[in-house]
C-alpha cells in the first residue's frame, strides 16, 4: 500500500514532464512523418533508380517513412530521461525534502523502487506508446513502398531503453556525494558512452546485452548509494 502511494505520488510529479513529452513527440514526430507519407519521401514505389541498376535490400526495408521520425524519438526520450532523473533525484537535495521522505515508515527500497516504477511507465506511456502508434499508421497498405520492417520499431524501443539508461546515469549523478569537478559527473559520462556504443552497433542483440549491462551496472550504484547515503 505504501509502495502504491509512493508510485502514485511519483506519477503524480513527473506527469507534466511525461505529458510535455509526449506533446513534443506528436507534434515533431507526427508532422515529419506525414511530410514524409505527403511527399513520398523513401518512398521506393517512385523509383529514381535507371534500369538494370543495383538496389540492395537493406536500403528498401530500412529508409522508410517512419526513418525520419526516428531523430525526434531520439530527442524526446533522451530529454525526460535527463528531466526525470533531475525531478526524481536532485530536486528532493536543492529542496531539502530528501530527509522528510527518507525518514518516514517506508523502506528505501520500497521508496527507490517507487521512483524507478514511475520513470519507467513514463517511457513506456510517452514515448513508448505514441512510437506503437507512428509504427501502426506507417505500416498501413498502400500508404509506403514498402512499409516499416519490424527491425524498425524494435531499434524504436532500443532508443526509448537508452532514454533509461540516461535516466539512470542521471539519478545516480544526483545521488552522488562527491565533488562536480571530481567524479560526480562519471555516471552521467558512463551513460552517454553507454549509448555511443550501442549506436554503433549493427546487431541487434548485441544492442540489448549492452543495455541490459549498462543499465545494471548505474542500478546497482544507485541501490547501493541510496541504501548508504546520509541525507
Amino acid at each position: 500500500m505504501r509502495f502504491l502511494a509512493l508510485l502514485r505520488k511519483e506519477l503524480r510529479e513527473g506527469l507534466p514532464w511525461i505529458l510535455l513529452a509526449a506533446v513534443a513527440l506528436l507534434t515533431i514526430g507526427g508532422f515529419s512523418l506525414r511530410h514524409a507519407v505527403v511527399y513520398k519521401i523513401y518512398d521506393w514505389s517512385r523509383s529514381y533508380f535507371t534500369s538494370g541498376s543495383v538496389v540492395y535490400s537493406n536500403c528498401l526495408t530500412h529508409h522508410t517513412p517512419l526513418h525520419i521520425t526516428s531523430s525526434a524519438l531520439f530527442l524526446t526520450i533522451i530529454g525526460l530521461g535527463l528531466v526525470l532523473g533531475v525531478r526524481q533525484f536532485w530536486l528532493p537535495y536543492f529542496t531539502g525534502t530528501w530527509p522528510f521522505l527518507i525518514h518516514r515508515s517506508t523502506g528505501r527500497i520500497t521508496i527507490i523502487a517507487a521512483k524507478f516504477t514511475a520513470a519507467a511507465l513514463g517511457f513506456i506511456i510517452s514515448p513508448g506508446l505514441i512510437w506503437a502508434v507512428f509504427f501502426w499508421y506507417a505500416s498501413r497498405p498502400g500508404l509506403s513502398t514498402p512499409p516499416p520492417a519490424l527491425r524498425t520499431f524494435i531499434e524504436g524501443w532500443l532508443f526509448i531503453l537508452l532514454g533509461l539508461v540516461i535516466y539512470l546515469g542521471t539519478a545516480l549523478v544526483g545521488l552522488s556525494t562527491a565533488r562536480w569537478y571530481t567524479t560526480k559527473i562519471f555516471a552521467l559520462a558512463f551513460a552517454t558512452i553507454a549509448v555511443i556504443i550501442v549506436f554503433m552497433q549493427w546487431n541487434l542483440i548485441m544492442a540489448f546485452a549492452l543495455i541490459i549491462a549498462s543499465a545494471a551496472i548505474l542500478l546497482l550504484q544507485i541501490i547501493d548509494t541510496f541504501l548508504k547515503r546520509e541525507f
